[in-house]
């Protein structure tokens, strides 16, 4: 029986990826593309999509299975495209490598945030349009993710949930691909191709599940790209190649962003590449393919704005008073700050605000996390130290990478923002993997490169990745496509419930069973909230405010 599913699910998800290919084609031009960086492009303009329908209507499975329909007839209409052909050729390693990865799929356990606001989030998504306030429910809405937008496609009748994570699992295999095909395709490997064998080697050993995944992968791997290109544009004299790359590299580097803020500083590249290359650059920012960049920022803003009453991540500065504003989202970025700086190590002896002065919390925040750190440097470094130690050496180095200053100056720039800002090592996988490269660099050149050993290395840890999950499938009692559910009691709130919604929250005493994931809504229905709140409605959009305790 799982091998029928297990068929069906290459099926779906290989039909889901020509529809994303399809949007992505319509923006660069057929010498620019192929399929992977079409699919790529296919989930900024899926996600725009849905953000933009979301504003006036739920999200249903009419409008899912019209979404893909499109994608298709989109991508039909370049079928006579380049990389068929390239895929032709390869299609049989694709199809291995793909099927090495279908087990990270097979009872997956959730991550962590899926039942406190990914499902739920998407699940408010089917059930409303957009609803003014949404950030009242709870705190995790305060700041919108546009990778989010994504996920209400994917849930199936019933309430089905367990394809949710189809666009990070599709991204991640899509990037790995990708690298893999831009790393042996070319005769003479470039810095560019340096890069990426660095991140391939890491992401293959570290992200082996997707409970590893959330919303930071999506936008490590967008922030990469962005880097990858930036690198990629040093490399070239050709006007037009340069054009194509320093877009790519913009509307990865805004996406990256909108999906997770903690990115903000990948926007560095894009405005040095910008100024640097103004003659060439100065006008093709108004050309049309970048009006997807603004309405992208245009929809994000708009869409925080109607959750918060803030058109930035809440700030005193850009809200305004209206009904549904809750001033205690403002206080919520210092509360993240001690979250991430480990304040809980150190509560019993400083107040917060002198935790957070004069670097106090620097020492507490590195015992804490020096050894995770550590461990992902040491999966970073390793195994390209291990694979450059079987290449040759050159006997004549000529290659040189006049942007090493601009790329060192960018990490420490980033490094200087991530330890102000949020300090987690997974919001800042690209600065380390950036670091890591540009260190590595000098030694990679002054070998002669093996695409015979690399694809080795490739082989033995992707056998890796996929033994991990087949030992955790064997510990499976139950196997099936999909996540494992927790199924929570719930209680009807009907001292704040009306005719516009019922409110519900989690039973905790009878949900003690499922630990701490007894506490978080999941299959609670819409609305799941332990907030006090006032739902009314006006012109048929919901809108939610916080009662004050």
């Amino acid at each position: 029986m799982i091998f029928f599913e297990l068929l069906l699910f290459l099926f779906s998800i290989s039909v889901i990826s020509l529809s994303l290919a399809g949007y992505g084609s319509l923006l660069l031009t057929n010498e620019s593309r192929n399929l992977f960086l079409d699919i790529f492009l296919g989930f900024i303009i899926v996600s725009l999509i849905v953000t933009l329908i979301h504003f006036f209507s739920k999200i249903n499975l009419i409008i899912s299975i019209l979404v893909l329909i499109f994608g298709l007839i989109a991508f039909y209409r370049n079928s006579n495209l380049n990389y068929l052909t390239l895929l032709k050729k390869k299609n049989l390693v694709y199809l291995l490598i793909i099927l090495l990865f279908l087990p990270m799929y097979i009872s997956q356990k959730y991550h962590e945030d899926f039942g406190y606001y990914h499902f739920p989030y998407a699940l408010a998504l089917i059930e409303e349009k957009i609803i003014f306030g949404f950030a009242n429910i709870d705190k995790p809405f305060v700041y919108n993710s546009l990778w989010l937008n994504l996920k209400p496609l994917f849930f199936l009748e019933n309430k089905n949930f367990n394809f949710l994570t189809v666009p990070s699992f599709l991204l991640y295999i899509s990037f790995i691909l990708f690298s893999i095909n831009e790393v042996l395709k070319k005769k003479d490997i470039q810095n560019s191709d340096y890069f990426l064998v660095v991140v391939i080697f890491y992401f293959i050993l570290k992200f082996t599940r997707i409970s590893e995944f959330g919303v930071d992968l999506p936008a490590i791997i967008f922030s990469v790209l962005a880097i990858y290109y930036f690198i990629k544009l040093s490399e070239t004299k050709e006007i037009s190649k340069k054009t194509s790359f320093f877009y790519l590299n913009f509307i990865f580097s805004v996406f990256s962003i909108l999906i997770k803020l903690s990115t903000t500083p990948i926007l560095l590249l894009t405005i040095y590449l910008y100024l640097f290359n103004f003659n060439d650059f100065k006008f093709i920012v108004f050309k049309i393919r970048f009006l997807v960049i603004y309405f992208l920022c245009f929809s994000f803003f708009t869409q925080q704005f109607i959750y918060t009453g803030c058109f930035l991540f809440p700030t005193n500065f850009s809200c305004l008073n209206v009904s549904w504003f809750n001033i205690e989202h403002l206080s919520l970025n210092k509360i993240l700050e001690l979250t991430n700086k480990s304040y809980s190590t150190a509560r019993n002896m400083y107040s917060p605000s002198e935790y957070l002065s004069n670097y106090t919390w620097f020492p507490f925040w590195l015992k804490r996390n020096y050894t995770e750190i550590l461990e992902h440097l040491g999966t970073i470094i390793l195994p390209v130290l291990f694979f450059a130690f079987f290449l040759k050496k050159k006997n004549i180095n000529k290659e040189i990478f006049n942007k090493k200053k601009i790329i060192y100056l960018f990490v420490f720039l980033n490094i200087i923002f991530w330890l102000n800002f949020s300090p987690v090592y997974r919001f800042g996988v690209h600065i380390f993997i950036t670091l890591s490269f540009i260190i590595l660099l000098d030694l990679l050149i002054s070998r002669e490169f093996s695409k015979k050993l690399f694809t080795f290395f490739v082989s033995i840890f992707l056998l890796f990745s996929f033994s991990k999950n087949i030992f955790r499938i064997n510990n499976s009692d139950n196997i099936f496509i999909g996540i494992q559910k927790i199924e929570n009691s719930y209680i009807f709130k009907d001292d704040i419930s009306n005719e516009y919604a019922k409110i519900f929250h989690p039973d905790v005493r009878n949900n003690k069973k499922n630990g701490w994931q007894g506490r978080l809504c999941w299959n609670t229905p819409f609305i799941c909230s332990y907030n006090k709140l006032d739902v009314s409605k006006k012109n048929g959009y919901l809108i939610i405010n916080k009662l004050q305790n």
